[in-house]
């Protein structure tokens, strides 16, 4: 990691702006990511495409009955292929691209949500971070939707233990 930057600065003339922006836009001062970095890249790619494509979904629905919806989403779509500087600032700090195909994936995991058991039980989903959606949720909204409509799971051991405890007053600071 040193060594590369070193041979970036003995290349760099610092007489020349451009060059010092090419090499900062380049990445050369950008040390390789470990596993754990590109691990948390994609968690972070994940919920920005969950967040990207639930937008997209809620806005959907709310312009559904406005005449000019067909125009707005036009404008989103152009605002987003001409990249927000939010997007652009992350791209160039932390090495994230927004995926247009997966913000699709997102919104499309989104709305079969809504559609299967609706807006309430969809939006609860943001309320902590356990219960979001995962990639493969998104890969696979199928799988996500038999969850949330499937049986509640009963009590298990622990349930059934703490139960236990509290009814014999056993938790009560002692």
């Amino acid at each position: 990691n040193s060594e590369r930057i070193r041979e970036a600065m003995e290349d760099l003339d610092l007489s020349d702006p451009q060059a010092i922006q090419r090499m900062m836009g380049d990445g050369a001062l950008i040390p390789p990511k470990t596993d754990e970095q590109i691990a948390a890249l994609a968690r972070i790619e994940t919920l920005l495409a969950l967040i990207d494509g639930w937008v997209d979904t809620v806005t959907d629905r709310a312009v559904s009955r406005i005449p000019s919806k067909d125009a707005i989403a036009e404008m989103v779509r152009r605002n987003r292929a001409a990249g927000r500087p939010g997007e652009k600032a992350l791209a160039g700090l932390i090495g994230i691209e927004a995926r247009p195909r997966r913000l699709r994936e997102a919104a499309a995991m989104w709305r079969a949500i809504d559609d299967a058991v609706g807006s309430d039980v969809r939006d609860s989903l943001w309320a902590h971070p356990d219960v979001l959606p995962t990639s493969d949720d998104i890969d696979d909204p199928s799988a996500l939707i038999t969850r949330l409509t499937g049986p509640t799971p009963g009590p298990d051991a622990l349930d059934d233990e703490l139960r236990r405890m509290l009814d014999d007053g056993a938790v009560d600071g002692e």
